[in-house]
């Protein structure tokens, strides 16, 4: 490592496994590979990866406020900073893995700061129409974008918290199977028959990237026509009011239904069986103890 890298020696390091084929599009595209410039520029300031997320997480916070004041100019800036702060996301990755210090540290104020991105920015969508149209209801309907939002990230990680409790209950130990592709994922392309025709294209609209092209899409449309603006922002949040928590109970739902929480953790941790001598020992520990007693 050097402390004055190259855009290319950056490139060979800073990178994931299959960066350019894991994600979405606007990651694999746009945010990853611009992203090189960034880390760049961070190297030679001297900046750490927690220090990057810290910027990312003003960024998301500011854009929500933004976003929440209801003028024109609040919702380009806001929409403009959601993106420094989708971009500075995928920097600080990047300057953790060239410094070598990617931890789970890092990893978790990562996850803080997405959490509190989705609710700032569902809450912000709904409460900047109630500023604009002097109609409070819309700040209920960004309590319900926030609300959806945050019930659907926290589905994975709920999830991944009981893994854990139960790795803490178990006598014994676990290989694990997930870090070699054993672990479930949803289908790559859009399913053609059933159900997951419908919810795999509402879900999508969910996900962050696709939320921050509805948001650029707005925010020319407010440079276009105001009144258009206004109808297609409020059309946006009465849908997604309605979508995001449908969704999120539904998704709740069947996973208890379907116990998926359970089906998952076998898929993942496969019982260690113990060594034969340990067993032995083990199961003659209790004799021992109880011919020592009568003797």
């Amino acid at each position: 490592m050097t402390a004055h890298p190259t855009l290319a020696q950056l490139r060979k390091r800073v990178h994931k496994q299959r960066h350019q084929e894991i994600g979405n599009w606007l990651a694999r595209k746009i945010a990853r590979p611009s992203a090189v410039y960034g880390t760049w520029l961070a190297v030679r300031l001297g900046l750490s990866a927690n220090q990057v997320t810290s910027a990312a997480l003003v960024a998301a916070v500011a854009a929500a406020a933004g976003i929440a004041t209801g003028t024109q100019a609040g919702f380009v800036w806001g929409t403009l900073l959601a993106f420094l702060s989708f971009w500075l996301d995928r920097v600080d990755g990047q300057l953790a893995r060239w410094h070598g210090t990617a931890n789970l540290d890092g990893v978790y104020f990562d996850y803080l700061m997405h959490h509190t991105a989705n609710l700032a920015l569902g809450f912000a969508l709904g409460h900047g129409l109630a500023f604009r149209t002097g109609e409070p209801a819309w700040s209920v309907a960004g309590f319900a974008i926030a609300l959806g939002w945050a019930l659907l990230s926290l589905h994975n990680d709920c999830r991944y918290k009981a893994f854990f409790q139960q790795l803490k209950r178990v006598d014994g130990s676990y290989k694990v199977d997930g870090g070699r592709g054993g672990r479930p994922s949803p289908p790559a392309s859009w399913p053609r028959r059933g159900r997951a025709a419908l919810t795999w294209p509402a879900y999508k609209l969910c996900e962050p990237h696709v939320v921050l092209v509805g948001l650029l899409v707005l925010s020319v449309l407010s440079l276009v026509s105001t009144r258009l603006w206004i109808i297609a922002w409020s059309g946006s949040v009465g849908f997604m009011a309605f979508l995001a928590p449908l969704l999120a109970c539904g998704r709740v739902a069947k996973a208890i239904a379907g116990g998926s929480t359970e089906a998952e953790f076998q898929v993942w941790f496969q019982p260690w069986p113990r060594p034969a001598v340990e067993n032995e020992e083990r199961d003659s520990e209790p004799w021992t103890a109880e011919r020592q007693r009568v003797g």
